[in-house]
């Protein structure tokens, strides 16, 4: 379904189930709001881009790199070895590697995300490399024209249609009729979610 379909089924079902008011700008916030929702929960809109490793260099910032829709480092992989990083804490490596691992070099077999922007690998490469390919979620681009589509699959977009109708009836207070359109959007999401981690499993056994 494209945003105008979506649009239309959340309207004949509201007129169905409420006796207010509902505005297009209403019902168009609310699927947009969906939409945001069930691509933030289920880590959908991924992408990656390559980050450059210099040579002794430990901590990459990200901002300088990524677009601002970033959220999270999902995974990275080093094509020079065409293995996956394994992820860690700096309290792993402090406590279970070496005291001074920020200054061990080598090629790069684990990474650490340090607040929301800084990459952190161990080891650090001996001399600059093409670098690592850093997957990462981010915010799923608006839905703005009537032809727009969802980016996740079709199978899911009926989610859209039950988080706005919930949405909505919620913002009138129609609590019990929310609920249980929550509810039928929140298989959507698990499903999306199982989708996803599917995705995810299937790219890491797979050679890149």
């Amino acid at each position: 379904m494209n945003l105008g379909e979506i649009h239309r089924k959340v309207r004949k079902r509201l007129d169905e189930e409420s006796q207010a008011f509902f505005s297009d700008e209403d019902i168009l916030a609310s699927i947009q709001e969906g939409y945001e929702e069930m691509a933030d929960a289920s880590g959908f809109f991924e992408r990656w881009a390559m980050v450059k490793m210099l040579k002794g260099r430990t901590y990459y910032d990200l901002s300088q790199i990524l677009p601002r829709s970033f959220l999270a480092v999902s995974r990275v992989f080093n094509p020079n070895t065409n293995k996956w990083l394994d992820p860690v804490t700096d309290r792993d490596l402090d406590y279970k590697t070496l005291p001074q691992w920020e200054l061990t070099d080598g090629t790069p077999e684990k990474y650490l995300v340090r607040g929301v922007w800084w990459l952190g690998v161990f080891p650090h490469e001996r001399q600059d490399t093409p670098g690592l390919r850093v997957y990462h979620i981010g915010l799923a681009p608006p839905l703005r024209e009537p032809t727009d589509v969802p980016q996740f699959p079709q199978e899911f977009h009926e989610g859209l249609v039950t988080f706005a109708i919930s949405d909505c009836l919620a913002q009138q207070r129609e609590t019990k009729k929310a609920l249980k359109y929550w509810a039928s959007y929140s298989v959507y999401e698990g499903q999306l979610t199982d989708y996803v981690d599917r995705r995810v499993l299937v790219a890491r056994k797979s050679v890149l």
